[in-house]
């Protein structure tokens, strides 16, 4: 694609007994064999050397420098780094102030490079290659992401080939050999081993590329490295909540009295209650360092995060101890706010537990991982803002414009009871002695303490009992509410 303008003697700023400065010949090349466009430029008369101005119709720009009159070949940007969307403007000025101008047109150009990448789980030694579907449009101007099909292609090819040796390891139509998950990512049906393979999606019979009116579609390989380290495997996700019983007003930061007084345990205390894991060993530890923090990072206490089947979500596929602090960010054992679990890539709910509230799992199954290629890409699950559905009907307790786990659960079967056989309020009256109400139980670690202030109290002042009466609706004791979890 060549568009060339040729402009006679064109001298806009004469200089006294000079020669006058003129573009004879501005030529622009721009195919998909280039990662830019090409300016080859024709200049006679003035003073060398020449400063070149070339202006994009979007307003970027590129400098260059002729040292020579007659025939300058130059690059002008790239489609990556600084585009220049056509029409191009030429403005040229001699060692002594002459200036001259020009004007091009040619194709706009977009490059277009698939998001793939590998996703991998931690017992394997195979990857699974995903395609988000989409291409990065690198140099697009005012085209946007998504899929394009300039050339009218009824399908997409693909070809997948070794980095470092260049053999091709598959190629073939896109329908046939990927499979298009719910989530609207596709996957290459067979895993491949660990490595460096570079990944080439395109429309049928257009692997480099295709025009389309005033654009030009240029297509680019991806390369997509597995990483072979511990920390470059499973599912990774972010989650953020709120206990309903350790907020002392209605707000977004927690109480970390248990912390504070020394009570948290460096052992996970919900295989003590019955809990199995699912792919956890029981007894998981944290460094005593973790309990050190202050501010909004402080840990609160221990809750169980569970990953559960898409279309079965009553089966837990894995579960494990964590770590909520003050500011409702769920934390792993290790210290970080990204939570792995050890998963192949596939759609999961996500369900949390506490040891005095009703657990609570998200609505509708997730890719955890999202993009890892993509700043942030881990997937953010803040079931406290309401932008998380959950599972369930009223399956958290309002808390202004956001939502909490529904406290008052002190024995852990699933139901907030005030009244009755089993209840959630007999067993405080019990551990304060069972006679006095006013009597407490100070410095506990306790599912009796609902409130997370280190102590067991009946009546008075932030007791744990009215907790319970709250979170049954308050006016009729012989309610209960029961945990939405399948």
């Amino acid at each position: 694609m060549r568009s060339r303008v040729y402009l006679s003697a064109l001298l806009l700023s004469p200089c006294a007994g000079l020669a006058q400065c003129s573009v004879e010949d501005f030529t622009v090349t721009a195919s998909c064999a280039f990662d830019g466009p090409e300016a080859t430029v024709v200049l006679e008369g003035g003073q060398p050397p020449y400063q070149l101005l070339f202006t994009g119709s979007n307003g970027n720009w590129v400098m260059r420098q002729s040292e020579f009159n007659g025939a300058f070949v130059t690059d002008m940007g790239d489609f990556i780094n600084n585009v220049l969307t056509p029409p191009v403007d030429l403005v040229v000025t001699d060692a002594d102030g002459c200036t001259a101008s020009a004007s091009a047109s040619f194709p706009q150009h977009a490059l277009c490079v698939p998001e793939v990448w590998f996703d991998r789980a931690c017992d394997a030694t195979t990857s699974s290659l995903l395609w988000t579907g989409t291409f990065y449009h690198a140099g697009s101007g005012n085209l946007t992401g998504g899929l394009p099909d300039p050339c009218n292609s009824a399908s997409f090819q693909y070809t997948i080939s070794n980095s470092t040796s260049g053999t091709t390891i598959s190629t073939g139509a896109l329908t046939a050999n990927w499979t298009l998950l719910p989530n609207g990512f596709w996957r290459f049906n067979a895993p491949l081993p660990h490595g460096a393979y570079y990944v080439l999606i395109h429309p049928t019979g257009n692997p480099v590329g295709c025009t389309n009116g005033a654009v030009t579609y240029c297509y680019r390989s991806k390369g997509a490295i597995t990483d072979p380290s511990a920390e470059g495997c499973g599912q990774q996700f972010q989650l953020r909540l709120l206990l309903g019983g350790a907020l002392p007003n209605p707000g977004l930061t927690m109480r970390d009295s248990l912390r504070v007084k020394g009570l948290v345990p460096i052992s996970e205390p919900y295989t003590a209650l019955g809990y199995t894991y699912v792919g956890t060993p029981a007894g998981q530890t944290i460094a005593p360092a973790l309990l050190t923090t202050t501010g909004s990072g402080a840990i609160v206490d221990w809750v169980v995060v569970e990953l559960r089947d898409a279309t079965s979500p009553s089966t837990i596929v894995h579960s494990m101890p964590a770590l909520v602090r003050r500011d409702g960010r769920v934390m792993g054992l290790n210290g970080s706010t990204t939570l792995r679990a050890p998963l192949g890539p596939e759609l999961y709910h996500v369900a949390v537990r506490h040891r005095t509230h009703l657990g609570v799992m998200t609505a509708t199954s997730h890719w955890t991982n999202l993009n890892p290629l993509v700043a942030g890409g881990a997937l953010l699950l803040d079931i406290r803002s309401g932008q998380t559905a959950t599972f369930g009907t009223n399956a958290q307790q309002p808390n202004g414009a956001n939502f909490c786990l529904w406290p008052g659960d002190t024995n852990f079967d699933g139901q907030v009871k005030y009244a009755g056989s089993a209840n959630d309020r007999d067993p405080i009256l019990n551990a304060v002695g069972g006679t006095v109400p006013t009597d407490l139980v100070s410095n506990v670690y306790s599912p009796l303490d609902v409130n997370l202030d280190g102590t067991i109290k009946y009546t008075g002042t932030n007791n744990d009992r009215d907790i319970i009466l709250q979170s049954i609706g308050g006016t009729v004791p012989t309610s209960t509410r029961t945990q939405q979890l399948p």
